[in-house]
C-alpha cells in the first residue's frame, strides 16, 4: 500500500464503495478536484458528491475513512486505562490537531485537564468563519470550572495555514490567562493550529508533525522562513 500512488489508493477505496464499476476515472476526477488523497478524504460528503459519479454512499464511505483515521490518532494516545495524559507540548499539540482535523472554519476548543494533566473533557466553544472566531473569554474559564479542571489548554485553528498570532490572538490570550489566575486555574497553553503544525504560546515554538508520531520543533521565525515564506508572513512583535 505504501508504494501505491494516490490515484491507485483512491481507486482501491472506491471499489469498496462502488462495486462492479470502473472507478479509475472517478479517482482521477477526485484528485483533480481536490488536489491530493488527503484533501479528498478530508472533504465533506456534499463536496465529494459534486464530482461526477460520486453518490451519497461513496461520499459517506470516503469521509468515514478520514474520520476513522482521526479517531485512531486519538485512541493511540490513550493509556491502558483509556485515559489521555498530555505530559508535554508535543502530546498536547498532537491531541489538539487530531481534534481539529476536520475543522474548516476557525474553531475554538477548550481541553480541560486534572492535576496529572489527564484529559477530563474537550469542548467546542465557538465556530466562526475561515478568518475569525468570536467568543467571550470568561466562557473558557467557566468551561474549566464545569469539569472541575486544574489546567486548561485553549486551541483554535487558522484555516489559512499561517500560524502567526494576530494582535487579537495575543490580547485574548493575555485576558484569558488573567481571568483564570484569579480563580486559581492555570491555562497551561494556548495553541494555534494548522493542518499538521501547532504554535504554542507557552513554549513559543511551532511543533510540526511530518507524521502523527514524528514531530519537529522550531521557532516561529524558522517556521515562517521554511513554510510560510512564499506567503510573505512576518511575525508580530
Amino acid at each position: 500500500m505504501n508504494g501505491l500512488p494516490d490515484h491507485a489508493v483512491l481507486e482501491l477505496l472506491l471499489t469498496y464503495a462502488i462495486p462492479r464499476r470502473d472507478v479509475n476515472g472517478m479517482a482521477h476526477l477526485l484528485l483533480k478536484r481536490f488536489g491530493s488523497l488527503a484533501a479528498v478524504l478530508d472533504a465533506k460528503p456534499n463536496e465529494l458528491m459534486q464530482v461526477d459519479g460520486i453518490g451519497e454512499s461513496a461520499a459517506t464511505f470516503l469521509h468515514l475513512v478520514f474520520d476513522v483515521h482521526r479517531r485512531l490518532n486519538l485512541l493511540s494516545m490513550q493509556n491502558a486505562n483509556g485515559r489521555t495524559r498530555l505530559e508535554n507540548p508535543q502530546d498536547a499539540c498532537r491531541y489538539a490537531l487530531a481534534l481539529a482535523a476536520s475543522d474548516r472554519n476557525e474553531t475554538l476548543r477548550v481541553i480541560s485537564l486534572d492535576a496529572s494533566m489527564t484529559v477530563l473533557h474537550d469542548d467546542v466553544l465557538a465556530v466562526g468563519t475561515p478568518t475569525k472566531v468570536a467568543f467571550e473569554p470568561r466562557r473558557v474559564v467557566e468551561t474549566g470550572l464545569l469539569h472541575n479542571a486544574r489546567y486548561l489548554i485553549l486551541t483554535h485553528n487558522h484555516p489559512s495555514e499561517i500560524l502567526v498570532p494576530s494582535g487579537d490572538d495575543i490580547e485574548t490570550a493575555k485576558m484569558i490567562q488573567e481571568i483564570a489566575s484569579k480563580l486559581e486555574m492555570d491555562v497551561r497553553d494556548q495553541l494555534i493550529l494548522s493542518k499538521n503544525a501547532a504554535y504554542s504560546y507557552q513554549y513559543d515554538r511551532v511543533f510540526l508533525f511530518s507524521t502523527p508520531a514524528v514531530c519537529h520543533a522550531m521557532t516561529l521565525d524558522e517556521y515562517c522562513d521554511t513554510i510560510c515564506a512564499p506567503r510573505s508572513s512576518k511575525r508580530l512583535s
